[in-house]
């Protein structure tokens, strides 16, 4: 595809509340999430903690990986509100598996490449290599943004600081800030071909890893690798799901077979929606909406 036009993505939910002010950004954070497939935008009202538009936008699938970037810029450019620098904070969230977990004790900053590479190829020519610290949970995530997307953002916001982290730290914060103390949670999260498995106890993380998935059937066998690591029953442990499957769907139906307590998860409890996001359904979109979570 040599010409980034309307045809190279889809806008496939955008909802917004009626009571958007355009006047009030000064007081509405602004959460990118671009993956490899799609492209989310969230804004958040940080004095109410009211979700104010949500947007989710999906690449056509034949665009080189190459030229994804040209259709977050086609987007951003074209877009009412995103050229705007009056935004509270901003976040950019990257979905990619160039990432990993350090613990805080044996984390030194002259090492960050090596632990890239231990999981990883990345490129430092184009990647650069980004640090969220997990202090409560004693680990460090290092991770990789293409430079490409760091130079749009300080170009479209100027002098403005910009939070980058990564799509596991939402997803960890989100089940952190659930997770009672004293219980344990088992949590899958269903990207658009992809799997994220989370295991959380008394306030701490016990496991996440995230995987590709290329038919139906590496769901199952994930799943099963990762209850037989960490010992809980599929049969009889309650399960939590959150992403694109949805109730009565063949693809629930299936997993509802091998997990006989798989349950619809629910959105994070720190942030407030009216009711056009009723369209929404409880369990997506939970790493977006964990983007406002403080990290653990």
């Amino acid at each position: 595809m040599s010409k980034i036009s309307y045809k190279s993505f889809r806008l496939l939910k955008k909802v917004k509340d009626p009571k958007f002010e355009i006047d009030r950004l000064e007081f509405y954070s602004l959460s990118l999430f671009i993956g490899l497939k799609d492209f989310q935008i969230l804004v958040v009202d940080s004095e109410r903690n009211q979700c104010v538009l949500l947007e989710d936008y999906v690449f056509d699938p034949n665009l080189k990986d190459s030229e994804k970037f040209s259709v977050v810029k086609f987007i951003i450019d074209d877009h009412h509100l995103l050229l705007a620098n009056f935004w509270k904070t901003i976040n950019f969230v990257i979905k990619n598996r160039s990432f990993s977990f350090v613990p805080y004790r044996l984390f030194k900053e002259n090492k960050i490449s090596s632990y890239l590479l231990m999981h990883t190829r990345f490129d430092p020519s184009t990647d650069e290599i980004m640090l969220t610290r997990h202090k409560y949970l004693d680990f460090i995530n290092v991770f990789t943004v293409p430079k490409s997307f760091v130079e749009l953002t300080s170009n479209i916001y100027p002098g403005r600081k910009i939070r980058f982290s990564h799509q596991s730290s939402s997803l960890i914060n989100g089940v952190i800030s659930k997770n009672k103390p004293d219980k344990r949670d088992v949590v899958i999260h269903i990207d658009r071909f992809g799997l994220h498995i989370l295991v959380a106890e008394n306030k701490k993380l016990l496991f996440y890893n995230q995987y590709v998935i290329k038919r139906f059937d590496d769901y199952i066998r994930f799943i099963k690798i990762a209850a037989n690591e960490l010992n809980f029953d599929l049969r009889t442990d309650q399960i939590s799901l959150y992403g694109y499957l949805g109730r009565n769907t063949p693809h629930f139906n299936e997993l509802k077979k091998t997990m006989n307590q798989l349950v619809l998860g629910h959105r994070p409890d720190n942030l407030n929606f009216s009711y056009v996001f009723d369209e929404v359904l409880e369990h997506q979109y939970f790493d977006l909406f964990s983007t406002e979570i403080v990290r653990a």
